[in-house]
Formats: structure tokens, sequence, C-alpha cells
């Protein structure tokens, strides 16, 4: 038994950072349509009718396609976050570094941890208080120069931040219920109507304006749609294999590709407030995930 867990530790690792890998440029692509005058709906309209287009094929070749409404309002729940954490963070890199956005987004671990509290009945104490504390420290030394820049769009990867915690908080409690595949195939398949909703009903309203791709737009559309499936099937199937909290450290391997891909592509070179931020939330989030680890350790005398 200590075997099996010791592999799927590793397989979960491995899935995690092939996960935090893809999702930069996910947004990368996100940041190059927004740039180019696409609304931040549409992407995200796009972004999750593929997703289902993609699944549609592999469910019917595994002989899983079944629609069941067994905790849908959980399920729509879990969509609508992430719905509305994809439309936030979208709405942010189109208007700020991609490093500083992931940077601020960074705090989930934190708001993940303050979730738990209150809904899953854990003890916080002073040590991981103080983390938390200086997490949102450091989330605030990156955005007050964006604040600046861009105004309340600032605040948009704390949003984020916090719909995406609440998106993996439920993931987990549907890893061992729902496999993978499905549970992001009826993802899509519940976000792409309410988007189409949103975008045809307020198509006058800044960020909902529906226009038609060109041929180069329709390119980075179907990248956006197949990086962000299978970047989110990885982070799915990580979370099936190892706990949330024990995968929490590889999280940040997102901030490498996200600072590589910001330089590169968008000639941004983060700042020192921006470096000191990341250094803040990185170590608290590492506190944290250290605490959990041995609060674990402790309960079950064994780290996996």
């Amino acid at each position: 038994m200590r075997k099996k867990n010791q592999q799927n530790f590793n397989h979960g690792i491995w899935l995690m950072c092939g996960a935090m890998f893809a999702l930069p440029l996910l947004d990368c692509f996100a940041k190059i349509l927004g740039e180019n005058e696409m609304s931040s709906g549409q992407i995200v309209l796009f972004r999750f009718s593929f997703q289902a287009l993609i699944l549609l094929p592999i469910l019917f070749w595994k002989n899983q396609l079944s629609i069941t409404f067994k905790h849908f309002w959980l399920q729509l729940i879990r969509a609508v976050a992430m719905a509305t954490a994809t439309f936030c963070f979208f709405v942010a890199v189109r208007y700020m570094p991609l490093a500083d956005s992931i940077a601020i987004f960074f705090v989930e671990p934190m708001i993940l941890t303050i979730l738990s509290l209150l809904f899953l009945g854990e003890v916080v104490r002073l040590r991981r208080i103080t983390a938390i504390v200086i997490g949102f420290v450091g989330a605030i030394i990156v955005i007050r120069p964006q604040f600046s820049d861009v105004g309340l769009i600032a605040l948009f990867p704390l949003i984020t931040a916090a719909s995406f915690a609440t998106y993996m908080l439920i993931t987990r409690y549907f890893s061992e219920k729902i496999s993978p595949v499905q549970m992001q195939f009826q993802m899509g398949l519940i976000i792409t109507p309410i988007m189409l909703f949103f975008v045809l009903l307020f198509p006058n309203i800044d960020g909902f304006q529906m226009t038609a791709p060109n041929s180069y737009e329709w390119q980075i559309l179907i990248a956006l749609g197949l990086v962000a499936t299978g970047g989110h099937l990885l982070l799915v199937f990580a979370v099936s294999k190892v706990p949330a909290n024990l995968l929490a450290p590889f999280q940040y391997v997102e901030i490498i590709g996200a600072t590589f891909l910001g330089f590169f592509v968008f000639g941004d070179i983060p700042t020192i407030y921006t470096s000191i931020g990341i250094t803040l939330i990185v170590l608290s989030g590492l506190y944290l995930w250290h605490r959990e680890h041995q609060l674990q350790k402790n309960s079950e005398g064994t780290y996996i």
C-alpha cells in the first residue's frame, strides 16, 4: 500500500508540474487576444465551449458520456466559480503583466485555508494566521503600484484567487466521485450557456462584446482551448491522486512560466516590488503547506 501511495504521490507531482507549465501559456494566449481587442467574455466563452467539444469524442470513445443531475447545484457553483476566476483573470492579464497577475493570484492557498476553516471546521492557529497575513501583505505590495496604473482591475486577481479556491475545494470533493474527463466536460457544458447568455444579453458592456475573429485569432483561440483543456485535466488528475494541500508547493512552478513568457513575449520585467511581493507570497504559501504536511504526518504517521 505504501509503495502504491508513493507512486501516486510521484505521479501527482509530475501531473501538477505539467499543469503549472501549461496554464501560463493559456494566460499568455488570453493576453494576446485581449491586446487584439477581443473581450474577456468572448474568450471565456470560446475557451469552455472548445473544452466541451474536445472532451465530447473522448467520452464517446471511452463510453463514459452521461449527464447526471446528482449534486447539480454543487457542480453549478463549481462551474460559476471557475467561470468567474477565468473571466477576472483574463481581464487582469489584458492590462497587467503576467507575473504580477499570477503573483497576486497566489494568495489562493491562504484563501483556501480560510475556506477550510469556515466550511470544514479546521483549526487555524496563530502561526498559520501569521503566514496568511504575510501572504496578503505580499499581495498588497504587488497590487499597490498596479492599482495606480490600472485602478480596480488590480484587484481582479484577488477575485480570481477566491473563486479558484472555491473551485479547488469542490473539485477535491468530486475527485473520487466523477472521472476527471467527465468532470471537466460537465463544467464546459454548464459554463458555455452561461457565458453565451451574458455576451448576447450585454453586448455593449465592456468585457462582453462579441467580434468576428480573424484567421490569426482563430488559431490563438484553438490553441488556448487545447492548452486550457489539457492543463486543467492534468490539474484534476493530479488532485485525484494526491491531496491538494500536498501539491500546493508545486503550484509556484506557474510563476516561473509566467515570468518567462512575460519577458520573452511581452517584454515585461518584474519590478523590485513584484519580486518582494512574490517572495512573501511564496514563503507564506510554503509555510502553510509545511504545516499541513506536518499535521498529516502527525495524524497518519506518514508523509503520503
